[in-house]
């Protein structure tokens, strides 16, 4: 990247999977200024814009409201990542991770995922990959019960709330599909 783009191209693109990953529970658009990151990163302002550019091209990211002053970008899913999942695996594996079944932000799209592979992603990206029997079965009991836009807006608002609870989920849940 660094080498295709510039030298500050990695630093601004972190930065920015920063921002996304604070705004959104799933990969989303998630809006930013050039100010903002040239004092997050240091870069100075007249480089960001060629920057941006450089990562929209190579298909880092997408942007939309360019000629504003408020832009919104979101990261490319699939990243346009050289490497194949298994060898990713492995050398995270080497390095000592313990890697389970997992779905990874940016590596994946959630295309052809069923509804509970859905629903664990959505739980591993607000809690994390550490899962018990009974997480997995909440888990199911949850992508069997509701449709997964009500699913989707429970998991956003803990995550907004920064709620860190599956039992505050499924009461959410609950109450949300009581009749009124």
């Amino acid at each position: 990247m660094s080498e295709e783009i510039g030298s500050n191209a990695w630093l601004l693109f972190r930065k920015l999977v920063e921002m996304e990953c604070g705004a959104n529970l799933t990969p989303d658009w998630f809006p930013f200024t050039v100010d903002l990151l040239a004092r997050w990163t240091g870069i100075p302002a007249a480089e960001i814009e060629p920057l941006l550019q450089g990562l929209e091209a190579g298909g880092w990211i997408d942007r939309a409201d360019a000629e504003c002053a408020t832009q919104r970008a979101r990261i490319a899913a699939p990243l346009p990542v050289p490497l194949e999942e298994e060898e990713i695996r492995s050398r995270l594996e080497e390095n000592g991770a313990r890697l389970g079944r997992c779905i990874w932000r940016y590596y994946q799209t959630l295309d052809g995922l069923s509804q509970v592979e859905r629903v664990v992603f959505l739980y591993q990206m607000l809690f994390g990959a550490r899962f018990t029997p009974r997480i997995v079965e909440d888990l199911e009991w949850i992508a069997n019960t509701f449709d997964m836009s009500v699913i989707y807006d429970a998991f956003q608002e803990a995550y907004a709330k920064k709620v860190k609870s599956l039992s505050w989920i499924k009461t959410h849940l609950h109450l949300e599909s009581e009749p009124e």
